[in-house]
């Protein structure tokens, strides 16, 4: 039996999501949870160490699912009910204080399956991978018909493998220790999200969320960059 020595950067990665799922069940203040299941299509862009891309890996789908909270940046009723310094300030700035209650943000946990295959001198090889970690949103949400709001807001990922292999041929090869996957994944990118209330406290909603990795590790074969897409659907409880 062969044992392998866990990497720093793996561990953090590690630590990092089991962090965030540890405070999570405390920021109980968030005026609605946000539930989602869906689709993420992953496309790999490999570009080998004499900078040539490769183009014989084509996109594969997995699961998706995230648990996040939803905040409004500046609740403008919550604050004009307090006297504060802050609600003064924006009482006096009734065009910022408009402003910025457009805007939300959410912080979320989400498991992604960001899979890949493809075939090369007739030779078939699928990667099949599951990311752990959080996402982290910001961006303005109108009410543009009733009951129906519509919301574009950039992103922010931080991921991290937990299980993954390669298939070749008839072998399979694990990508725990692949440093072009194993190393903790940052990710950013845009989500378009459109939702409509099925009642004063429940909205059901649809996303689609296109990300790509960042601060790729360079190996010596080459670099590897991830580009998901997610598609998914939810629903969403206000408190």
């Amino acid at each position: 039996m062969i044992y392998y020595k866990a990497s720093t950067k793996h561990l953090l990665g590690v630590w990092l999501t089991i962090l965030c799922v540890s405070i999570a069940p405390f920021m109980a203040n968030a005026q609605s949870w946000k539930w989602s299941i869906g689709s993420a299509i992953t496309q790999y862009q490999f570009q080998n160490s004499k900078g040539h891309q490769i183009d014989w890996m084509k996109p594969s789908s997995g699961s998706h699912i995230e648990l996040a909270q939803d905040h409004v940046l500046l609740d403008t009723v919550r604050l004009i009910s307090k006297f504060s310094k802050s609600s003064i300030y924006f009482s006096n700035r009734p065009k910022l204080a408009k402003s910025l209650s457009y805007l939300n943000y959410a912080i979320g946990l989400n498991y992604h399956q960001l899979n890949a295959i493809g075939d090369v001198q007739q030779i078939a090889f699928s990667y099949q991978t599951d990311f752990v970690g959080f996402s982290l949103a910001l961006g303005p949400k109108y009410t543009f018909y009733k009951g129906w709001n519509i919301s574009l807001a950039g992103v922010l990922m931080g991921q991290q493998l937990i299980a993954g292999n390669q298939l070749l041929a008839n072998r399979y090869y694990p990508l725990t220790e692949d440093p072009q996957f194993n190393s903790f994944k940052i990710f950013a990118g845009y989500q378009m999200e459109l939702s409509k209330a099925i009642s004063p406290t429940v909205r059901a909603f649809a996303q689609v969320r296109r990300t790509a990795s960042l601060f790729s590790p360079q190996s010596t074969t080459g670099k590897l960059d991830l580009l998901p897409m997610t598609i998914s659907m939810g629903i969403s409880l206000t408190r």
